[in-house]
Protein backbone atom coordinates (compact mmCIF):
# COMPACT_ATOMS: atom_id res chain seq x y z
CA UNK A 1 0.00 0.00 0.00
CA UNK A 2 1.15 3.38 -0.98
CA UNK A 3 -0.89 5.34 0.95
CA UNK A 4 0.23 8.34 2.77
CA UNK A 5 3.69 8.20 1.08
CA UNK A 6 4.77 10.98 -1.49
CA UNK A 7 5.93 9.55 -5.08
CA UNK A 8 8.08 12.03 -6.85
CA UNK A 9 5.93 15.15 -6.08
CA UNK A 10 2.53 12.93 -5.74
CA UNK A 11 1.06 12.65 -2.31
CA UNK A 12 -0.85 9.45 -2.13
CA UNK A 13 -4.47 9.63 -1.07
CA UNK A 14 -6.33 6.99 -0.91
CA UNK A 15 -6.72 3.25 -3.18
CA UNK A 16 -9.28 3.43 -5.92
CA UNK A 17 -9.52 0.32 -7.40
CA UNK A 18 -6.66 -2.92 -9.19
CA UNK A 19 -6.94 -4.99 -11.90
CA UNK A 20 -5.01 -6.46 -15.56
CA UNK A 21 -3.25 -3.28 -15.52
CA UNK A 22 -2.24 -1.67 -12.01
CA UNK A 23 -2.93 -0.03 -8.98
CA UNK A 24 -4.60 2.97 -9.27
CA UNK A 25 -4.89 5.63 -7.08
CA UNK A 26 -6.25 9.07 -6.07
CA UNK A 27 -2.83 11.60 -5.00
CA UNK A 28 -2.43 15.28 -4.99
CA UNK A 29 0.05 16.87 -7.30
CA UNK A 30 1.75 18.81 -4.91
CA UNK A 31 3.71 21.51 -7.18
CA UNK A 32 0.50 22.01 -8.82
CA UNK A 33 -2.11 21.75 -6.21
CA UNK A 34 -4.89 19.57 -8.13
CA UNK A 35 -5.67 15.90 -7.70
CA UNK A 36 -4.73 13.46 -10.24
CA UNK A 37 -4.64 9.42 -10.70
CA UNK A 38 -1.82 7.57 -10.39
CA UNK A 39 -2.08 4.03 -11.83
CA UNK A 40 1.32 2.18 -11.06
CA UNK A 41 1.97 -0.68 -13.83
CA UNK A 42 2.41 -4.38 -12.89
CA UNK A 43 5.94 -5.40 -11.99
CA UNK A 44 6.16 -7.78 -14.82
CA UNK A 45 5.29 -5.06 -17.73
CA UNK A 46 8.15 -2.56 -15.49
CA UNK A 47 10.61 -4.88 -15.60
CA UNK A 48 10.17 -5.73 -19.31
CA UNK A 49 12.59 -3.22 -21.46
CA UNK A 50 10.60 -3.73 -24.60
CA UNK A 51 7.49 -3.80 -22.98
CA UNK A 52 7.91 -0.66 -20.65
CA UNK A 53 9.80 1.31 -23.89
CA UNK A 54 6.49 0.28 -25.94
CA UNK A 55 4.69 1.47 -22.60
CA UNK A 56 5.82 4.70 -22.26
CA UNK A 57 5.98 5.45 -26.13
CA UNK A 58 2.26 4.83 -26.88
CA UNK A 59 1.32 7.12 -23.15
CA UNK A 60 3.15 10.06 -24.80
CA UNK A 61 0.81 9.35 -28.17
CA UNK A 62 -2.29 9.40 -25.81
CA UNK A 63 -1.02 12.35 -24.03
CA UNK A 64 -1.45 14.18 -27.09
CA UNK A 65 -4.67 13.52 -27.35
CA UNK A 66 -7.37 16.84 -26.65
CA UNK A 67 -10.79 16.00 -26.67
CA UNK A 68 -13.57 16.61 -23.88
CA UNK A 69 -13.96 12.44 -23.92
CA UNK A 70 -10.79 11.08 -23.60
CA UNK A 71 -9.19 11.17 -19.88
CA UNK A 72 -5.96 13.21 -20.36
CA UNK A 73 -2.94 11.71 -19.47
CA UNK A 74 -0.23 14.67 -17.61
CA UNK A 75 2.63 12.38 -16.79
CA UNK A 76 4.64 9.41 -16.94
CA UNK A 77 7.30 8.61 -14.05
CA UNK A 78 9.27 6.02 -11.92
CA UNK A 79 10.27 6.15 -8.65
CA UNK A 80 11.81 3.13 -7.18
CA UNK A 81 11.45 1.11 -10.12
CA UNK A 82 8.06 1.83 -9.98
CA UNK A 83 6.66 2.89 -13.36
CA UNK A 84 3.29 5.19 -12.80
CA UNK A 85 1.37 7.77 -15.17
CA UNK A 86 -0.56 10.78 -13.74
CA UNK A 87 -3.51 11.02 -15.28
CA UNK A 88 -6.82 13.37 -14.85
CA UNK A 89 -8.84 12.33 -11.86
CA UNK A 90 -12.09 11.64 -12.49
CA UNK A 91 -15.67 11.62 -9.86
CA UNK A 92 -18.48 8.80 -11.42
CA UNK A 93 -18.62 5.91 -12.40
CA UNK A 94 -16.91 3.06 -15.43
CA UNK A 95 -20.24 1.82 -17.86
CA UNK A 96 -19.54 -1.33 -16.36
CA UNK A 97 -20.82 -0.31 -13.26
CA UNK A 98 -23.94 1.55 -14.40
CA UNK A 99 -25.01 -0.99 -16.93
CA UNK A 100 -24.94 -4.00 -14.38
CA UNK A 101 -26.77 -6.50 -16.53
CA UNK A 102 -29.61 -4.52 -17.56
CA UNK A 103 -29.66 -2.44 -20.74
CA UNK A 104 -29.72 1.56 -20.75
CA UNK A 105 -32.28 3.42 -21.74
CA UNK A 106 -32.45 3.88 -25.40
CA UNK A 107 -32.02 7.65 -25.47
CA UNK A 108 -29.17 7.46 -22.99
CA UNK A 109 -27.78 4.79 -24.75
CA UNK A 110 -27.16 6.78 -27.67
CA UNK A 111 -26.20 10.18 -26.48
CA UNK A 112 -23.23 7.93 -24.70
CA UNK A 113 -22.59 5.90 -27.55
CA UNK A 114 -22.19 9.55 -29.73
CA UNK A 115 -19.89 10.69 -27.67
CA UNK A 116 -17.59 7.50 -27.51
CA UNK A 117 -17.60 7.22 -31.35
CA UNK A 118 -16.57 10.98 -31.41
CA UNK A 119 -13.66 10.44 -28.77
CA UNK A 120 -12.60 6.87 -31.34
CA UNK A 121 -12.36 9.03 -34.11
CA UNK A 122 -10.13 11.86 -32.86
CA UNK A 123 -7.78 9.08 -31.48
CA UNK A 124 -7.84 7.31 -35.10
CA UNK A 125 -7.17 10.04 -36.74
CA UNK A 126 -4.13 10.83 -34.96
CA UNK A 127 -2.79 6.95 -35.46
CA UNK A 128 -3.72 5.49 -32.03
CA UNK A 129 -6.09 2.59 -31.51
CA UNK A 130 -7.32 1.45 -28.07
CA UNK A 131 -7.24 -2.23 -28.74
CA UNK A 132 -9.58 -2.47 -25.06
CA UNK A 133 -12.29 -0.70 -25.46
CA UNK A 134 -14.77 -2.30 -23.12
CA UNK A 135 -17.70 -0.64 -20.47
CA UNK A 136 -14.68 -0.95 -17.79
CA UNK A 137 -12.64 1.27 -19.46
CA UNK A 138 -15.32 3.84 -20.63
CA UNK A 139 -16.23 6.48 -17.36
CA UNK A 140 -19.11 8.59 -16.89
CA UNK A 141 -18.41 11.43 -14.62
CA UNK A 142 -20.97 12.87 -12.07
CA UNK A 143 -21.74 15.57 -14.28
CA UNK A 144 -22.60 12.99 -17.17
CA UNK A 145 -19.66 12.95 -19.75
CA UNK A 146 -17.94 10.43 -21.15
CA UNK A 147 -14.66 9.91 -20.57
CA UNK A 148 -12.51 6.65 -22.52
CA UNK A 149 -9.70 5.14 -19.86
CA UNK A 150 -6.31 3.86 -20.94
CA UNK A 151 -5.89 5.40 -24.32
CA UNK A 152 -2.87 3.82 -25.81
CA UNK A 153 -2.69 1.81 -22.48
CA UNK A 154 -4.24 -1.62 -23.84
CA UNK A 155 -3.43 -4.73 -22.50
CA UNK A 156 -1.39 -6.74 -24.60
CA UNK A 157 1.71 -9.30 -24.48
CA UNK A 158 5.18 -8.79 -23.92
CA UNK A 159 6.07 -9.13 -27.08
CA UNK A 160 3.65 -6.04 -28.76
CA UNK A 161 1.85 -8.16 -31.20
CA UNK A 162 -2.06 -9.15 -30.62
CA UNK A 163 -3.53 -10.86 -27.57
CA UNK A 164 -2.35 -14.75 -28.14
CA UNK A 165 -5.55 -16.60 -26.56
CA UNK A 166 -3.28 -19.53 -25.74
CA UNK A 167 -1.76 -17.28 -22.98
CA UNK A 168 -4.27 -15.96 -21.30
CA UNK A 169 -5.94 -17.00 -17.94
CA UNK A 170 -9.22 -19.23 -17.95
CA UNK A 171 -12.29 -17.43 -17.97
CA UNK A 172 -12.93 -18.08 -13.99
CA UNK A 173 -9.73 -15.98 -13.58
CA UNK A 174 -10.97 -12.93 -15.92
CA UNK A 175 -11.58 -9.97 -14.37
CA UNK A 176 -15.54 -10.14 -13.51
CA UNK A 177 -16.07 -13.36 -13.68
CA UNK A 178 -19.35 -14.43 -12.65
CA UNK A 179 -21.02 -17.87 -12.36
CA UNK A 180 -24.14 -17.17 -13.73
CA UNK A 181 -22.68 -18.99 -17.57
CA UNK A 182 -21.52 -15.42 -18.71
CA UNK A 183 -17.90 -13.75 -18.43
CA UNK A 184 -17.11 -10.59 -18.48
CA UNK A 185 -13.60 -9.66 -19.25
CA UNK A 186 -11.38 -8.44 -21.77
CA UNK A 187 -11.92 -11.48 -24.09
CA UNK A 188 -14.96 -11.25 -24.63
CA UNK A 189 -14.54 -7.52 -26.32
CA UNK A 190 -12.06 -8.86 -28.70
CA UNK A 191 -12.71 -8.84 -32.33
CA UNK A 192 -12.04 -11.86 -34.79
CA UNK A 193 -8.97 -10.54 -36.05
CA UNK A 194 -7.44 -10.22 -32.09
CA UNK A 195 -8.69 -13.58 -31.62
CA UNK A 196 -6.90 -15.19 -34.64
CA UNK A 197 -3.56 -12.96 -33.75
CA UNK A 198 -3.60 -10.76 -36.84
CA UNK A 199 -2.36 -7.44 -36.89
CA UNK A 200 -5.16 -4.66 -35.77
CA UNK A 201 -6.28 -1.82 -36.85
CA UNK A 202 -8.91 1.37 -35.60
CA UNK A 203 -11.42 -1.75 -36.92
CA UNK A 204 -11.03 -3.81 -33.81
CA UNK A 205 -11.91 -0.75 -31.22
CA UNK A 206 -15.17 -0.55 -33.41
CA UNK A 207 -16.07 -4.09 -33.14
CA UNK A 208 -15.30 -3.87 -29.42
CA UNK A 209 -17.54 -0.70 -29.14
CA UNK A 210 -20.40 -3.32 -30.88
CA UNK A 211 -19.49 -5.62 -28.11
CA UNK A 212 -20.04 -2.91 -25.48
CA UNK A 213 -23.49 -1.06 -27.29
CA UNK A 214 -25.21 -4.79 -27.23
CA UNK A 215 -24.41 -4.76 -23.61
CA UNK A 216 -25.73 -1.48 -23.32
CA UNK A 217 -28.78 -2.46 -25.41
CA UNK A 218 -29.28 -5.62 -23.56
CA UNK A 219 -27.76 -5.90 -20.58
CA UNK A 220 -25.81 -8.92 -21.41
CA UNK A 221 -23.16 -9.94 -23.61
CA UNK A 222 -23.17 -11.11 -27.77
CA UNK A 223 -20.48 -13.81 -27.14
CA UNK A 224 -20.18 -15.96 -24.08
CA UNK A 225 -19.00 -19.65 -22.64
CA UNK A 226 -17.30 -21.45 -19.69
CA UNK A 227 -13.66 -21.12 -20.95
CA UNK A 228 -11.54 -18.79 -23.34
CA UNK A 229 -11.82 -21.41 -25.79
CA UNK A 230 -15.98 -21.46 -25.77
CA UNK A 231 -15.92 -17.66 -26.30
CA UNK A 232 -13.36 -17.60 -29.09
CA UNK A 233 -15.24 -20.05 -31.11
CA UNK A 234 -18.11 -17.13 -30.68
CA UNK A 235 -16.23 -14.46 -31.76
CA UNK A 236 -14.74 -16.29 -34.70
CA UNK A 237 -18.27 -18.42 -35.72
CA UNK A 238 -21.43 -17.72 -34.18
CA UNK A 239 -23.95 -14.78 -34.72
CA UNK A 240 -25.30 -13.70 -31.86
CA UNK A 241 -28.95 -13.32 -30.72
CA UNK A 242 -30.29 -10.30 -32.58
CA UNK A 243 -30.78 -7.09 -29.93
CA UNK A 244 -34.31 -6.98 -30.32
CA UNK A 245 -34.76 -10.50 -28.95
CA UNK A 246 -33.92 -9.19 -25.97
CA UNK A 247 -34.90 -5.96 -25.50
CA UNK A 248 -38.54 -5.08 -27.40
CA UNK A 249 -37.18 -1.17 -26.73
CA UNK A 250 -33.88 -1.56 -28.99
CA UNK A 251 -35.19 0.24 -32.37
CA UNK A 252 -34.36 -1.74 -35.80
CA UNK A 253 -32.12 1.37 -36.80
CA UNK A 254 -30.02 0.50 -33.34
CA UNK A 255 -30.04 -2.88 -34.01
CA UNK A 256 -28.51 -2.42 -37.68
CA UNK A 257 -25.81 -0.24 -36.34
CA UNK A 258 -24.94 -2.78 -33.76
CA UNK A 259 -24.86 -5.16 -36.48
CA UNK A 260 -22.90 -3.85 -38.44
CA UNK A 261 -20.30 -3.38 -35.66
CA UNK A 262 -19.65 -6.70 -34.91
CA UNK A 263 -19.46 -7.77 -38.76
CA UNK A 264 -16.52 -10.62 -38.57
CA UNK A 265 -15.32 -9.36 -41.65
CA UNK A 266 -13.44 -6.04 -40.83
CA UNK A 267 -14.22 -5.19 -44.60
CA UNK A 268 -18.08 -5.25 -43.83
CA UNK A 269 -17.70 -3.44 -40.67
CA UNK A 270 -18.00 0.32 -40.14
CA UNK A 271 -14.92 1.53 -41.56
CA UNK A 272 -14.52 4.59 -39.31
CA UNK A 273 -15.20 5.41 -35.79
CA UNK A 274 -16.93 8.82 -37.88
CA UNK A 275 -19.52 6.85 -40.46
CA UNK A 276 -20.60 4.97 -36.97
CA UNK A 277 -20.56 8.40 -35.49
CA UNK A 278 -23.04 9.79 -38.01
CA UNK A 279 -25.65 7.07 -38.28
CA UNK A 280 -26.11 7.23 -34.25
CA UNK A 281 -26.32 11.19 -34.80
CA UNK A 282 -28.94 10.55 -37.49
CA UNK A 283 -30.70 7.65 -35.19
CA UNK A 284 -31.01 10.61 -32.34
CA UNK A 285 -31.77 13.06 -34.52
CA UNK A 286 -34.87 10.74 -36.13
CA UNK A 287 -36.13 9.40 -32.28
CA UNK A 288 -36.07 13.06 -31.15
CA UNK A 289 -38.21 14.07 -33.95
CA UNK A 290 -40.78 11.16 -33.57
CA UNK A 291 -41.05 12.03 -29.49
CA UNK A 292 -41.51 15.65 -30.47
CA UNK A 293 -44.75 14.63 -32.59
CA UNK A 294 -45.69 11.97 -30.28
CA UNK A 295 -46.17 14.73 -27.62
CA UNK A 296 -48.00 17.40 -30.06
CA UNK A 297 -50.03 14.73 -30.93
CA UNK A 298 -50.69 14.02 -27.66
CA UNK A 299 -51.50 17.27 -26.43
CA UNK A 300 -53.50 17.62 -29.42
CA UNK A 301 -55.87 14.59 -28.30
CA UNK A 302 -56.07 15.40 -24.69
CA UNK A 303 -57.64 19.03 -25.87
CA UNK A 304 -59.67 17.55 -28.05
CA UNK A 305 -61.18 15.41 -25.44
CA UNK A 306 -64.28 16.22 -23.77
CA UNK A 307 -63.89 18.23 -20.62
CA UNK A 308 -64.80 17.15 -17.22
CA UNK A 309 -67.21 19.16 -15.18
CA UNK A 310 -66.30 20.48 -11.78
CA UNK A 311 -68.06 22.41 -9.19
CA UNK A 312 -66.93 25.90 -8.57
CA UNK A 313 -65.74 24.58 -4.79
CA UNK A 314 -63.85 21.62 -6.50
CA UNK A 315 -61.70 23.84 -8.81
CA UNK A 316 -61.19 26.40 -6.06
CA UNK A 317 -59.50 23.67 -3.98
CA UNK A 318 -57.48 22.77 -6.86
CA UNK A 319 -56.18 26.28 -7.57
CA UNK A 320 -55.14 26.15 -3.95
CA UNK A 321 -53.57 22.87 -4.23
CA UNK A 322 -51.85 23.53 -7.25
CA UNK A 323 -50.48 27.25 -6.06
CA UNK A 324 -49.37 25.56 -3.31
CA UNK A 325 -47.57 23.08 -4.75
CA UNK A 326 -45.99 24.76 -7.16
CA UNK A 327 -44.48 27.72 -4.35
CA UNK A 328 -43.54 25.06 -2.58
CA UNK A 329 -41.80 23.27 -5.95
CA UNK A 330 -40.16 26.45 -7.16
CA UNK A 331 -39.02 27.31 -3.99
CA UNK A 332 -37.11 23.90 -3.47
CA UNK A 333 -36.11 24.05 -7.62
CA UNK A 334 -34.93 27.41 -7.72
CA UNK A 335 -32.49 26.76 -4.73
CA UNK A 336 -30.92 23.91 -5.98
CA UNK A 337 -30.69 25.72 -9.57
CA UNK A 338 -28.89 28.60 -10.76
CA UNK A 339 -31.19 29.44 -13.33
CA UNK A 340 -29.69 33.48 -14.26
CA UNK A 341 -25.95 34.37 -14.42
CA UNK A 342 -22.96 37.00 -14.56
CA UNK A 343 -19.29 35.95 -15.73
CA UNK A 344 -17.35 38.85 -14.34
CA UNK A 345 -14.32 39.27 -16.48
CA UNK A 346 -11.49 37.07 -15.46
CA UNK A 347 -8.93 38.06 -13.01
CA UNK A 348 -5.38 38.54 -15.09
CA UNK A 349 -3.56 37.39 -12.04
CA UNK A 350 -0.15 36.88 -13.82
CA UNK A 351 0.27 40.91 -14.39
CA UNK A 352 1.33 41.09 -17.66
CA UNK A 353 -0.26 43.19 -20.28
CA UNK A 354 0.21 40.67 -22.99
CA UNK A 355 -1.96 37.98 -21.05
CA UNK A 356 -4.86 39.50 -21.32
CA UNK A 357 -6.34 38.55 -24.30
CA UNK A 358 -6.34 35.00 -22.18
CA UNK A 359 -8.50 36.19 -19.77
CA UNK A 360 -10.51 38.54 -21.88
CA UNK A 361 -10.92 35.71 -24.50
CA UNK A 362 -11.81 32.69 -21.90
CA UNK A 363 -14.16 34.91 -20.34
CA UNK A 364 -16.01 35.86 -23.40
CA UNK A 365 -16.27 32.15 -24.88
CA UNK A 366 -17.72 30.91 -21.32
CA UNK A 367 -20.63 33.66 -21.83
CA UNK A 368 -21.10 32.86 -25.70
CA UNK A 369 -21.65 29.13 -24.49
CA UNK A 370 -23.30 29.48 -22.01
CA UNK A 371 -25.78 31.78 -23.79
CA UNK A 372 -26.47 28.18 -26.11
CA UNK A 373 -28.56 27.28 -23.14
CA UNK A 374 -32.20 28.16 -23.54
CA UNK A 375 -33.10 27.52 -20.13
CA UNK A 376 -30.25 30.35 -18.64
CA UNK A 377 -29.92 33.68 -18.55
CA UNK A 378 -26.46 34.83 -19.04
CA UNK A 379 -25.80 38.67 -19.14
CA UNK A 380 -24.07 39.98 -21.94
CA UNK A 381 -20.13 40.86 -21.91
CA UNK A 382 -21.17 44.62 -22.32
CA UNK A 383 -22.88 44.55 -19.19
CA UNK A 384 -20.05 42.99 -17.03
CA UNK A 385 -17.21 44.55 -18.92
CA UNK A 386 -17.44 47.61 -16.16
CA UNK A 387 -16.18 45.24 -13.34
CA UNK A 388 -13.23 44.52 -15.12
CA UNK A 389 -10.28 44.65 -12.63
CA UNK A 390 -12.81 45.46 -9.45
CA UNK A 391 -11.18 42.22 -7.96
CA UNK A 392 -12.42 43.71 -4.59
CA UNK A 393 -16.15 44.17 -4.96
CA UNK A 394 -18.32 41.83 -3.56
CA UNK A 395 -19.41 38.85 -6.20
CA UNK A 396 -23.05 38.62 -3.99
CA UNK A 397 -23.83 42.11 -4.55
CA UNK A 398 -22.84 42.68 -7.70
CA UNK A 399 -25.34 39.59 -8.75
CA UNK A 400 -27.55 41.88 -6.66
CA UNK A 401 -26.84 44.91 -8.66
CA UNK A 402 -27.69 42.68 -11.79
CA UNK A 403 -30.37 40.80 -10.84
CA UNK A 404 -28.85 37.56 -11.42
CA UNK A 405 -28.97 34.33 -9.23
CA UNK A 406 -25.39 33.52 -9.42
CA UNK A 407 -22.16 35.13 -10.29
CA UNK A 408 -18.81 33.32 -11.85
CA UNK A 409 -15.67 35.23 -11.06
CA UNK A 410 -12.31 33.94 -12.41
CA UNK A 411 -8.01 34.08 -12.22
CA UNK A 412 -6.35 33.12 -15.02
CA UNK A 413 -2.45 32.74 -13.99
CA UNK A 414 0.08 32.03 -16.83
CA UNK A 415 3.96 30.84 -16.24
CA UNK A 416 5.97 29.31 -19.09
CA UNK A 417 3.89 26.86 -20.85
CA UNK A 418 1.51 26.22 -18.26
CA UNK A 419 -1.29 27.94 -17.47
CA UNK A 420 -3.85 27.99 -14.18
CA UNK A 421 -7.31 28.90 -14.08
CA UNK A 422 -9.22 29.42 -10.64
CA UNK A 423 -13.24 29.78 -10.81
CA UNK A 424 -15.66 30.61 -8.42
CA UNK A 425 -19.49 30.30 -8.65
CA UNK A 426 -21.62 32.07 -5.80
CA UNK A 427 -25.55 32.44 -5.33
CA UNK A 428 -26.34 35.43 -4.68
CA UNK A 429 -29.74 34.67 -2.58
CA UNK A 430 -26.94 33.71 0.53
CA UNK A 431 -23.51 34.10 -0.77
CA UNK A 432 -22.57 30.76 -0.68
CA UNK A 433 -19.93 28.87 -3.21
CA UNK A 434 -21.93 26.34 -5.87
CA UNK A 435 -18.74 25.62 -7.41
CA UNK A 436 -15.40 26.04 -7.57
CA UNK A 437 -12.45 24.19 -9.22
CA UNK A 438 -8.66 25.21 -9.67
CA UNK A 439 -7.83 23.93 -13.37
CA UNK A 440 -4.34 23.72 -14.41
CA UNK A 441 -2.65 22.15 -17.92
CA UNK A 442 -0.13 23.02 -20.28
CA UNK A 443 -0.86 25.57 -23.04
CA UNK A 444 -0.83 23.01 -25.43
CA UNK A 445 -4.28 21.73 -23.85
CA UNK A 446 -5.96 24.88 -23.56
CA UNK A 447 -8.94 24.33 -26.25
CA UNK A 448 -9.13 20.95 -24.23
CA UNK A 449 -8.85 22.95 -20.83
CA UNK A 450 -11.91 25.27 -21.90
CA UNK A 451 -14.24 22.57 -22.89
CA UNK A 452 -13.59 20.65 -19.79
CA UNK A 453 -14.40 23.72 -17.64
CA UNK A 454 -17.41 24.77 -19.77
CA UNK A 455 -19.02 20.80 -19.22
CA UNK A 456 -18.07 21.14 -15.40
CA UNK A 457 -19.80 24.57 -14.92
CA UNK A 458 -22.84 23.43 -17.51
CA UNK A 459 -23.17 20.17 -14.71
CA UNK A 460 -23.05 23.05 -12.03
CA UNK A 461 -26.11 25.14 -13.13
CA UNK A 462 -28.49 22.43 -15.09
CA UNK A 463 -28.39 19.09 -14.31
CA UNK A 464 -30.30 18.07 -16.80
CA UNK A 465 -29.06 18.47 -20.55
CA UNK A 466 -30.50 16.53 -23.61
CA UNK A 467 -27.35 15.67 -25.88
CA UNK A 468 -28.48 18.40 -28.47
CA UNK A 469 -28.03 21.27 -25.88
CA UNK A 470 -24.51 19.85 -25.01
CA UNK A 471 -23.63 19.68 -28.61
CA UNK A 472 -24.80 22.99 -28.68
CA UNK A 473 -21.92 24.39 -26.58
CA UNK A 474 -19.37 22.73 -28.44
CA UNK A 475 -20.82 23.88 -31.78
CA UNK A 476 -17.91 25.31 -34.04
CA UNK A 477 -14.55 25.30 -31.71
CA UNK A 478 -11.65 23.91 -32.06
CA UNK A 479 -9.42 20.83 -30.61
CA UNK A 480 -6.13 22.38 -31.99
CA UNK A 481 -5.04 24.52 -28.94
CA UNK A 482 -3.14 26.38 -31.05
CA UNK A 483 -5.72 27.48 -33.36
CA UNK A 484 -8.09 28.53 -29.75
CA UNK A 485 -5.01 30.73 -28.63
CA UNK A 486 -4.93 32.57 -32.14
CA UNK A 487 -8.77 32.68 -31.99
CA UNK A 488 -8.69 34.58 -28.08
CA UNK A 489 -6.34 36.75 -29.46
CA UNK A 490 -8.69 38.09 -32.26
CA UNK A 491 -11.19 38.59 -30.15
CA UNK A 492 -9.28 40.22 -27.68
CA UNK A 493 -7.73 43.00 -30.90
CA UNK A 494 -11.31 43.07 -32.01
CA UNK A 495 -12.56 44.64 -28.73
CA UNK A 496 -9.87 47.55 -28.70
CA UNK A 497 -11.39 48.79 -31.99
CA UNK A 498 -8.59 50.64 -33.12
CA UNK A 499 -7.50 50.72 -37.01
CA UNK A 500 -4.17 48.43 -36.31
CA UNK A 501 -5.54 46.41 -33.18
CA UNK A 502 -8.51 45.60 -36.09
CA UNK A 503 -5.54 44.31 -38.62
CA UNK A 504 -4.08 42.48 -35.45
CA UNK A 505 -7.34 40.77 -35.21
CA UNK A 506 -7.79 39.61 -38.97
CA UNK A 507 -4.58 38.46 -38.86
CA UNK A 508 -5.02 36.07 -35.77
CA UNK A 509 -8.03 34.68 -37.18
CA UNK A 510 -6.69 34.31 -40.58
CA UNK A 511 -3.63 32.24 -38.57
CA UNK A 512 -6.12 29.78 -37.18
CA UNK A 513 -8.25 29.27 -40.06
CA UNK A 514 -4.99 27.76 -41.54
CA UNK A 515 -4.33 26.11 -38.58
CA UNK A 516 -7.42 24.58 -38.72
CA UNK A 517 -9.73 25.17 -41.57
CA UNK A 518 -12.78 23.76 -40.48
CA UNK A 519 -12.83 25.80 -36.81
CA UNK A 520 -16.38 27.54 -37.81
CA UNK A 521 -15.93 30.63 -35.40
CA UNK A 522 -12.48 31.72 -36.76
CA UNK A 523 -14.64 32.16 -39.91
CA UNK A 524 -17.27 34.34 -37.82
CA UNK A 525 -14.53 36.04 -36.17
CA UNK A 526 -13.12 37.24 -39.11
CA UNK A 527 -16.40 38.38 -40.77
CA UNK A 528 -16.87 40.43 -37.03
CA UNK A 529 -13.44 42.12 -37.73
CA UNK A 530 -13.81 43.11 -41.59
CA UNK A 531 -17.67 44.32 -40.92
CA UNK A 532 -15.62 46.70 -38.26
CA UNK A 533 -12.33 47.36 -40.15
CA UNK A 534 -14.18 48.99 -43.09
CA UNK A 535 -15.49 51.56 -40.62
CA UNK A 536 -11.75 51.86 -39.46
CA UNK A 537 -10.08 52.65 -43.11
CA UNK A 538 -8.14 49.16 -42.39
CA UNK A 539 -9.83 47.79 -45.40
Amino acid sequence: MLTGQTISHYRVLEELGRGGMGVVYKAEDTRLHRFVALKFLPEDVARNPQALERFRREARAASSLNHPNICTIYDVGEQDSAQFIAMEFLEGRTLHQIISEKPLPSGELVEFAIEIAGALDAAHKKGIVHRDIKPANIFITDNGRVKILDFGLAKRNLAGGATNLSVMVTATELEGATRLGTVIGTIVYMSPEQVRGEDLDARTDLFSFGVSLYQMATGILPFRGDTSGTISDAILNRAPIPPIRLNPDVSPQLGEIINKALEKDRKLRYQSASEMCADLKRLHRDTSSEKSAARIATRSDQTSTTKPKFTIAAIAALVLLLAAGGWWWFRGHNAATVQSVAVLPFMNATGNPDGEFLSDGLTEDIINRLAQLPELRVLARSTVLRFKNNNNDDPQKIGKDLDVQGVLTGRVTQHGDEIAVETDLVRVSDGSQVWGQRYTRKMSDLAALQNVIVGDLTGKLQTQLTHQEKEMMFLGTTTDSDAYKLYLKGRFYWNQRTREYLQQSIDSYKQAIALDPKYALAYVGLADAYTVASGFGTL
